[in-house]
């Protein structure tokens, strides 16, 4: 049976763009005009000419003709077999084409609600896709166009690269995650990098060793200006190192000496951790003038992290300078890229392999852990206060109250407290603090405040 075809051009705007307006079957359809160059077609002769190549599919009277036609009319040489209907049905309902995928995905209500900077990561997985897909002979349009084959060639070119089996991983899940969201959109039938295509690389972890009390003393006790404060941080509250960067002063209160952050990590659930302020830290953060505690805790370190390309990266580097600097090894014996002068040319040849990292400033929070479980802290509070989730935790899982987040803190308390001078007025106040009864301490309260 035919097809009813119409068709009319319409002129509109002050540039005069052409658009067709027609209907197959008695269905609507309109289209703006454009040239091969993608630019909005102005020019009547040129319009007509595009009105017929859009139309000419529909119009075909031969089968065979009006899919060779179809075929001509959208430039697709390599493809003179292709079925016709297909691309008809392309006019008709467009896929989603690779350009507009990220910006989809984004909006989608079936993914998930990642963070911010998980978001970031993504983007950048899947710009570097499209950047190795450019480089391919054909480079695909539609997301669908990506078949088993191509993501194959691209996990193999991963490992080409030489990148490490975490990172292949990374890549590989997430673009599964990224064309399970958008497969109604995309038209995708079957996901080309379904774990039966791609399967993920074993990993051989490597954890952050922890750090001795020896170890700590020195590092904090030879650490200057931001590095020690960081390095406090991090130590004294088990935080991450972009939650001890990113640290506002309105997430400290010092007066009941707690600090409630919602971590970086978790940003999307929303779930703040509570983490007591051991003596220590509260008197490195009471020496800041109150005129300074204004924003960012660590300014620079904040600047750095947020505004630098691989921040993150940056600052860790500068850290395990310093630890390398006052004599604790950062990298497993034996590993690491050395670069050494040919015998006979005298360039220089890269020999070694990559570096294994084992003291970083993650293995400040791995000693914050191990110290609260040698201190007797129950294994719930300290997930709660480091902001893990373990579900074989849950059937016992208690959150943090403030009273409970300072006494947790003391726990960390007294391996440290010779490494902050502190006035002996101030060791005593402390003393008595903790020996006196209550009603006495109710009494030198009062007597305080009638005395402002």
């Amino acid at each position: 049976m035919g097809r009813s075809i119409k068709g009319t051009l319409i002129k509109r705007g002050k540039a005069g763009n052409f658009y067709l307006k027609y209907s197959v079957n008695g269905k609507l359809f309109k289209q703006a005009l454009k040239d091969d160059a993608g630019n909005a077609i102005t020019n009547e002769k040129k319009a007509l000419k595009a009105k017929d190549i859009i139309l000419a599919p529909y119009r075909a009277k031969d089968e065979v003709q009006r899919r060779k036609m179809a075929v001509n009319a959208l430039h697709i040489a390599e493809e003179k077999a292709a079925d016709a209907d297909a691309i008809i049905e392309n006019i008709e309902n467009p896929p989603l084409k690779l350009t507009d995928a990220w910006e989809s995905y984004v909006e989608a209500l079936n993914r998930p609600q990642s963070g911010d900077r998980t978001l970031k990561n993504y983007q950048g997985h899947f710009s570097a896709f499209c950047k190795w897909l450019d480089m391919q002979k054909q480079k695909p349009v539609y997301l669908k166009d990506i078949t088993p084959e191509l993501a194959s060639k691209f996990a193999v070119s991963l490992n080409k690269a030489g990148v490490s089996a975490n990172t292949f991983n990374k890549y590989t899940s997430f673009l599964r995650l990224f064309f399970r969201v958008l497969a109604k959109p995309g038209q995708i039938s079957s996901n080309p990098f379904h774990e039966d295509t791609i399967t993920r690389r074993d990993l051989k972890t490597h954890s952050r060793r922890e750090l001795s009390i020896d170890e700590l003393k020195k590092i904090l006790t030879e650490a200057t200006g931001d590095m020690a404060l960081l390095l406090g941080l991090g130590t004294f509250t088990g935080l991450r190192l972009g939650d001890c960067c990113t640290l506002r002063w309105n997430e400290i209160d010092l007066k009941n000496r707690v600090i409630k952050r919602i971590p970086n990590k978790t940003a999307a659930k929303g779930d703040p951790v509570l983490v007591g302020i051991p003596g220590p830290l509260y008197d490195r953060l009471v020496e800041i003038p109150e005129g300074k505690r204004t924003d960012y805790v660590l300014p620079e370190y904040a600047k750095v992290y947020l505004t630098k390309k691989k921040g993150s990266a940056y600052i860790s580097n500068l850290i395990q300078d310093f630890f390398e600097k006052i004599g604790i090894q950062t990298h497993q014996p034996g590993t690491g890229i050395t670069w050494t002068p040919d015998e006979k040319t005298g360039e220089l040849k890269r020999t070694g392999t990559r570096a294994i990292v084992e003291v970083g400033f993650h293995s400040l929070r791995h000693t914050y852990v191990s110290i609260h479980a040698m201190g007797g802290t129950p294994q719930a509070i300290i997930q709660d206060n480091v902001g893990h989730s373990n579900p074989a935790m849950t059937s016992h899982y208690t959150h943090t109250s403030m009273e409970a987040a300072r006494r947790v803190a003391g726990a960390l308390e007294t391996p440290f407290m010779d490494i902050v001078p502190i006035d002996p007025e101030r060791d005593i106040f402390r003393q008595l603090a903790d020996t006196l009864p209550i009603e006495k301490i109710k009494q030198i309260l009062k007597s305080l405040e009638a005395g402002k």
